[in-house]
C-alpha cells in the first residue's frame, strides 16, 4: 500500500514529509478514531498551515540582502479601527512601490500587522533590501526599526514571529483580519512535489547529501488531523557551498 512522500523546494531550503492519508492507508495500520473538532482547534490547524506555507514564500523569495521592518505608531497616533490601520498599510506600500521604482526595483513584499492588549499598533514587513534612510522617511505616524535578514536561508522563526503577531491582533481586536498576512502578486510560491511510494511503512531515516545540513528544530513526527502517522523535516543548503558554485 503506498504513502506520500513530498519535497518542497524553497530557496536553500528542502522540506522532505513523509506520510498516509485516506486514500493511501498500509495495511493492518490502524487510524485513530476521528474526533469533531472544536472552532479553536480548527483555528490552531489553520494557523500551522498558514505558518507553514509562509515560511516557504518567505525562504523562496528573501535572503541575507532582504530587510525586516516594523513601522510603529506613536500613542498619538494610533488608528482607531481595523480599517484606519488598514488604509495606512495600503497607504505605505503604494509608497514603497514609489520609492522602488524610483530606484529602479520592484517591490516585494510580505506583511502583517500587530494589535497589543495594551493598544500598541505595529506593521511588520520583509522587504528586499533598499537604502534604509529614504524607507524611514515614508512613516509619518511614530518610528521604525528595519534589521537585515541573515544569510542562512531559513526563515521559519520569522514566519512563526509573524503568525504570533497575527493571533495577538486576532484576540484584542473587535475587527478580525481576513489574512494572516498579506503577499505582493510577485513572490514564488512553492509548492510540494508529492508522490506516492511504495511500500506498507515509510522509513524515518534522513539522509543529508552533502553541501547540506539538517535544521534539528524541524524534525517531527506524529498524527495527522484526519488521524494518520507522518514525518518530516527541512534541509538547509551551506552558505559555504553556495559561494563556492558563484
Amino acid at each position: 500500500m503506498p504513502y506520500i512522500k513530498s519535497v518542497c523546494k524553497a530557496g536553500k531550503t528542502k522540506e522532505y514529509e513523509r506520510y498516509y492519508t485516506k486514500r493511501f492507508r498500509p495495511k493492518r495500520e490502524r487510524r485513530e478514531s476521528r474526533k469533531n473538532k472544536t472552532t479553536e482547534q480548527q483555528q490552531r490547524i489553520n494557523d500551522r498551515i498558514a505558518e507553514r506555507k509562509l515560511t516557504r514564500v518567505m525562504n523562496a523569495n528573501f535572503d541575507g540582502t532582504s530587510l525586516y521592518t516594523t513601522y510603529s505608531y506613536a500613542k498619538e497616533n494610533r488608528p482607531k479601527d481595523i480599517e484606519t490601520l488598514n488604509k495606512h498599510v495600503r497607504k505605505l506600500l503604494a509608497d514603497l512601490r514609489k520609492l522602488y521604482k524610483a530606484e529602479g526595483q520592484v517591490l516585494k513584499y510580505v506583511e502583517t500587522a500587530e494589535v497589543g492588549e495594551r493598544g500598541a499598533v505595529h506593521i511588520h514587513m520583509v522587504v528586499d533590501g533598499i537604502d534604509i534612510r529614504k524607507i524611514k522617511k515614508l512613516w509619518k505616524y511614530g518610528f521604525v526599526t528595519i534589521k537585515p535578514l541573515d544569510d542562512s536561508g531559513q526563515y521559519r522563526k520569522l514566519a512563526s514571529y509573524f503568525m504570533k503577531y497575527y493571533q495577538k491582533t486576532r484576540g484584542t481586536s473587535d475587527q478580525i483580519q481576513k489574512k494572516a498576512y498579506n503577499c505582493s502578486r510577485n513572490l514564488v510560491r512553492p509548492e510540494p512535489d508529492r508522490k506516492p511510494m511504495k511500500g506498507e511503512r515509510f522509513s524515518k531515516d534522513i539522509t543529508v547529501p552533502k553541501g547540506w545540513y539538517l535544521d534539528k528544530e524541524t524534525v517531527e513526527e506524529g498524527i495527522t488531523e484526519d488521524g494518520y502517522e507522518y514525518f518530516r523535516y527541512t534541509l538547509i543548503r551551506c552558505q559555504n557551498q553556495r559561494k563556492r558554485r558563484e
